[in-house]
């Protein structure tokens, strides 16, 4: 019986193929990968992505669903969240996202090259979803360590446990994101990401699919 998770990614990316041809509504975003930054509030800097997305050989062909809570920063106490659904193709050298809302609608498309790094957002997203933030939240949680240990900016340092990664502030010793996903395969299961800085958690069951 296929999972429900296969069901859902069906019937919402419909004939969409990894090439991501049908793009949404908005203005691209192009910007040199190696001077990628995100924003991370105290200092603006969170990781500079590697110039090579991806080293291995074998493709990863990817099924995610992923819900995401946040604090409301106009009332502390209350929690929204919003679910969406993305599928990943990664090859030697090539990383392809697409993201869906809810309802079915195309809302994200990254493609990160070697050269470059495309971002197609549609004009009826929120600010608060942010493509880039998204990506590198992708690439701490499923990345070999040692290519998130060279993203990471001036004072943060990763941790790899058991059950996860953690990222430390060098100056406060704090926990800024602390990851738990699958210790056999990453890429397979579910995944939780929360950004203590940020107030928000990604919770993200992901499915392996044939290429």
């Amino acid at each position: 019986m296929r999972s429900v998770l296969t069901i859902m990614v069906t019937a919402m990316l419909g004939a969409c193929s990894p090439q991501f041809a049908d793009r949404p509504d908005g203005d691209p975003v192009n910007a040199s990968v190696r001077d990628l930054v995100v924003p991370d509030g105290e200092n603006d800097v969170f990781l500079t992505l590697p110039a090579n997305p991806w080293k291995a050989a074998d493709p990863i062909n990817i099924a995610q669903q992923v819900s995401a809570t946040w604090t409301d920063p106009a009332a502390a106490e209350t929690r929204e969240r919003t679910t969406f659904i993305a599928r990943i193709a990664i090859t030697t050298n090539h990383v392809m996202v697409a993201v869906l809302d809810g309802l079915g609608r195309r809302a994200l498309d990254i493609d990160w090259t070697e050269n470059a790094l495309n971002v197609t957002r549609a004009d009826w997203l929120p600010d608060r979803i942010d493509a880039r933030r998204l990506l590198a939240d992708m690439f701490v949680t499923y990345w070999p360590l040692d290519d998130v240990k060279n993203a990471l900016g001036h004072g943060m340092t990763i941790q790899q446990t058991p059950s996860g990664r953690i990222i430390h502030s060098d100056h406060t010793q704090n926990a800024l994101i602390t990851v738990t996903r699958p210790a056999t395969d990453p890429w397979q299961g579910t995944a939780t990401l929360h950004n203590t800085r940020h107030g928000y958690t990604l919770t993200i069951n992901s499915q392996r699919m044939a290429p």
